[in-house]
């Protein structure tokens, strides 16, 4: 089982370490040029980000075909299932995923040579998944739940919750 705030964390990570060598292999093949019109490079950088946190927030919310929260509340609890307390791949020991990497390699890669502003719609999942972490560490910290996917090896996107642990102190005294 994995923590599915890592896992979301993992594919931004690798996402955007592709869009980087893609860029980096673009800009040395091609060169580096300056855009035919500066402004208009701020203009598509600040409404990719303005679309993208709409579309968080609509996550966010109830609403039926949007909402992410509802599926996070429809998780079943670990003990309810057959299955070990969940062991955790920690995000320090994995920080990235191979093979997503190497599959947004091998699409960043010859979209970067062919247009490179096709490159927004890969950088627009990065930052996709960069924000539906943040959508999940804000709901397992409201409430102090942990949630999990993969307890079905045949069906990973069910998800499954654990009670956090208790915060271990410096002394391992009990929280105050």
């Amino acid at each position: 089982m994995d923590r599915l705030l890592h896992h979301e964390l993992r594919a931004a990570v690798s996402a955007f370490a592709a869009i980087a060598v893609a860029l980096t292999a673009m800009g040395l093949v091609r060169g580096l040029s300056a855009p035919d019109q500066p402004g208009r490079l701020g203009l598509y950088v600040v409404g990719l980000l303005a679309f993208l946190v709409v579309w968080t927030l609509l996550k966010a919310t109830r609403i039926k075909w949007f909402s992410e929260v509802r599926s996070f509340e429809k998780a079943v609890p670990v003990e309810d299932l057959d299955v070990a307390l969940p062991t955790e791949r920690l995000l320090r020991d994995q920080p990235y995923s191979l093979r997503l990497f190497v599959l947004y390699l091998a699409l960043a890669l010859p979209l970067s040579f062919w247009e490179p502003w096709s490159l927004g719609v890969l950088l627009w999942s990065a930052l996709d998944w960069l924000g539906q972490a943040a959508l999940i560490a804000h709901w397992e910290r409201r409430n102090g739940l942990l949630l999990w996917r993969g307890h079905v090896e045949s069906r990973p996107w069910e998800l499954s919750v654990s009670r956090r642990p208790p915060t271990r102190t410096a002394t391992d005294a009990r929280p105050a």
